[in-house]
């Protein structure tokens, strides 16, 4: 059973069975969306703390990425605690207790069938980690790749539902779908 499910495609949301989970530091959420997007990879503190905490030096960063691991456990439900895992010089979410509708999003553009891509463009809330703003360049840099690496997928999932509206004379659901990527792809 999943512990933990993760809206990253728009704002960033975290759900438990009991509800919202709220996480006040902007670091803290950081961490745990990048976490959720690597689920189930180990990732070194050294990699932690050089994305989020990269102006400061290395001691301090280990010490910051310590207290934001204790302030993501201390806001979870003791149930879903063992979901964040640390091991060593490692940490992880653990694959087996959480879901992300990124997952869900890629697995229906895989798909490619008219339903699956109904169901992605209904995913797409927006931006991957819509308005996180971590004050770190080089989260920065990684969130911007990822987001146009997902823009590019919506656009061609778009591009390919339009297709298939057009192909079952769905006018309606053409006119949606290109509208829709008409807003992404202005120049398009």
């Amino acid at each position: 059973m999943r512990n933990l499910n993760f809206q990253v495609l728009g704002e960033f949301h975290v759900h438990h069975a009991d509800g919202e989970i709220r996480i006040v530091s902007r670091k803290a959420r950081a961490l745990l969306a990048y976490l959720a997007l690597q689920v189930g990879k180990p990732q070194s503190r050294f990699r932690l703390t050089s994305l989020l905490w990269e102006d400061a030096d290395q001691e301090l960063g280990r010490a910051s990425l310590r207290q934001a691991l204790t302030a993501l456990r201390r806001s979870m439900p003791r149930k879903a605690q063992a979901t964040l895992v640390t091991e060593g010089e490692f940490v992880l979410l653990d694959p087996e207790c959480t879901g992300t509708d990124l997952e869900y999003f890629l697995f229906s553009v895989e798909a490619g069938t008219r339903r699956s891509l109904d169901d992605a463009v209904a995913l797409w809330r927006g931006d991957l980690l819509e308005g996180m703003d971590v004050r770190s360049s080089r989260f920065d840099e990684w969130l911007n790749e990822q987001r146009m690496v997902l823009r590019r997928q919506m656009s061609d999932a778009l591009r390919k539902l339009t297709r298939l509206c057009i192909a079952e004379e769905d006018e309606e659901g053409a006119l949606i779908a290109c509208t829709r990527l008409l807003s992404m792809e202005p120049l398009d």
